[in-house]
């Protein structure tokens, strides 16, 4: 059942997921530079991070599994009051770095993520069926959705559907590397 409580308890699961990947990034940073006491902290950090998570999801479990369901479907909230929108974190990107050594690194993630699909095989990529966003990753025709027309962007003849997160990017690229056998890594900059 989807209601406030959940959506909300996503909204704060979607946010430590953003903060999660930051400290992974600043950690790894760290690490390459032999910052180890900072490492140490920032690996300190995600263990908590990773702790209240996993507390947020057994409370959201909790929540959709059965405190009064019945009642729950009666209530009505009144929408006169309404949360602010959810505002984005800090400009993330992407670097890829492929199996052959190549690096893409991009203005955006989106144009890196494209050029990587490129450089992967357009057709190999099509041929996993993947969707984004609800639609699919690459596709002829521009969606119906609205919100998912603005994330299309051309390579060749194709759209490829780039509305996400940075971080649905990151692990969109790693399944595709995976399902093709290709050892791609991918890191959040």
């Amino acid at each position: 059942m989807t209601d406030g409580v959940n959506s909300a308890l996503e909204l704060v699961l979607e946010e430590i997921s953003a903060v999660e990947a930051q400290l992974n990034h600043e950690g790894m940073l760290a690490f390459q530079k032999s910052r180890h006491k900072d490492a140490e902290r920032l690996a300190q950090s995600g263990k908590q991070l990773q702790d209240f998570s996993k507390k947020l999801k057994a409370l959201k479990d909790e929540w959709s599994s059965g405190i009064d369901t019945k009642t729950r479907k009666r209530v009505k909230v009144d929408s006169s009051h309404q949360l602010k929108g959810h505002t984005k974190g800090a400009k993330t990107n992407l670097r890829i770095t492929l199996a052959n050594g190549r690096v893409i690194q991009r203005p955006t993630a989106a144009a890196a993520m494209i050029d990587a699909i490129d450089a992967l095989g357009v057709e190999q990529v099509i041929a996993l069926d993947l969707r984004a966003s609800d639609v699919p990753l690459i596709g002829t025709k521009l969606s119906e959705k609205k919100h998912c027309r603005k994330g299309q962007k051309k390579l060749g003849k194709w759209l490829v559907c780039t509305h996400s997160n940075t971080i649905s990017k990151k692990k969109l690229l790693e399944k595709i590397g995976e399902e093709l056998g290709q050892k791609i890594q991918v890191v959040i900059i």
